[in-house]
């Protein structure tokens, strides 16, 4: 199996960490997230593409600090959160390791003119590093999604939601706790201050 690696810079890491901060609101649309935080900045998300090599390509959730005047402007079209806890200060930034790879799967075709025993696809498929397949032809591990968490136990995630670059923002607290459940992530548990392919974990200092 072909190993790569396309995950969020140190950059991007010490922009997640401002998010601990007090906020204001999210403002999200289709290709991107801006988080507005209560001191006059922002942090906006955005998915970077890379192509790892001819035929496959991954995402990953990066970061970018927003620190002049125009970081609290009104962006067109954009549906605005309100995140009135997150507004306390003293978050959690949660970080997930997510994967993407690439399996070869026979041909199988209805028609019986067609000759399909050896006819191959390619098939590029999305997960976690634990969906992997054993059999897989690449793989490459990613950072695919973050949560934060007020002091309350609200909170926000943000997430990819395709290849094609979007994203999906959510505040509902069941919306939130499904995905945790999904990820294996126990919130009175201890994670590692770095993520890698087995598992996912709290910015730290």
């Amino acid at each position: 199996m072909r190993e790569y690696r396309f995950q969020a810079d140190s950059d991007s890491i010490e922009t997640f960490r401002r998010l601990r901060g007090a906020w204001r609101d999210v403002q999200a649309t289709e290709r991107s997230a801006t988080v507005r935080l209560a001191d006059g900045t922002a942090v906006q998300f955005r998915v970077e593409l890379h192509d790892i090599e001819p035929g496959f390509a991954a995402t990953c959730i990066v970061a970018d600090d927003l620190l002049d005047e125009t970081a609290h402007a009104d962006i067109a079209d954009a549906t605005v959160y309100e995140t009135t806890d997150l507004g306390l200060g003293g978050n959690d930034v949660v970080l997930f390791t997510g994967a993407t790879w690439l399996s070869v799967s026979k041909v199988e075709s209805a028609d019986e003119r067609i000759d399909a025993s050896r006819m191959e696809a390619v098939v590029q498929q999305s997960g976690t590093a634990e969906d992997v397949p054993t059999e897989a032809e690449a793989v490459c591990i990613t950072h695919d999604a973050i949560v934060i968490a007020s002091p309350v136990g609200t909170g926000c995630l943000i997430r990819i939601a395709s290849m094609s670059g979007k994203l999906d923002v959510f505040t509902d607290r069941a919306v939130i706790a499904a995905f945790l459940t999904t990820r294996s992530y126990l919130t009175d548990s201890e994670p590692d201050a770095e993520s890698d392919a087995a598992s996912d974990g709290e910015i730290q200092e």
